[in-house]
């Protein structure tokens, strides 16, 4: 069976309504995600313990998972230099609270501290810092609240 040409043209505007649907539930869930967790994020944004952060990563975890795929790359871009940067400081025993590039730990040697300092220039990159505006515009615009006030 052959549709008449007018269907075939109409046919796209059909399905648009599925994928939306689709999409707006995941839209939804994120949502709440970011709602949910806007308390948590907001405290670890005032925090003055440079630590804090990493007290947020498996939060990041969760709204990357809940996260449309327009953002979900964003997300990733944010957290994996930073849990690079946390998985360096365990593996060498340093305090991210107390941790001072200027005056590091007496018992880490200089490449342990080098590799410390890349670590924590890449959380500091302008492509990590641009993706996380990234995603705090996306909470604002899609969500209609920030990821933390």
């Amino acid at each position: 069976m052959r549709l008449p040409g007018r269907a075939l043209r109409l046919l796209p505007l059909l399905l648009v309504p599925l994928a939306v649907g689709c999409s707006g539930d995941q839209q939804a869930d994120y949502c709440d995600a970011v709602r949910e967790h806007q308390r948590e994020l907001s405290d670890v944004a005032a925090s003055e313990d440079a630590g804090a952060l990493f007290d947020a990563l498996d939060t990041y975890d969760e709204l990357r998972e809940e996260a449309p795929r327009d953002i979900a790359d964003d997300w990733e871009t944010v957290i994996a230099p930073l849990r690079r940067l946390e998985e360096l400081l365990a593996d060498h025993g340093v305090d991210p609270s107390t941790y001072a590039a200027d005056e590091p730990p007496a018992d880490l040697d200089e490449e342990e501290r080098r590799a410390i300092e890349a670590a924590a220039r890449e959380v500091g990159s302008e492509r990590t810092v641009a993706a996380m505006a990234a995603v705090e515009q996306h909470a604002l615009d899609v969500c209609g609240t920030p990821l933390s006030r």
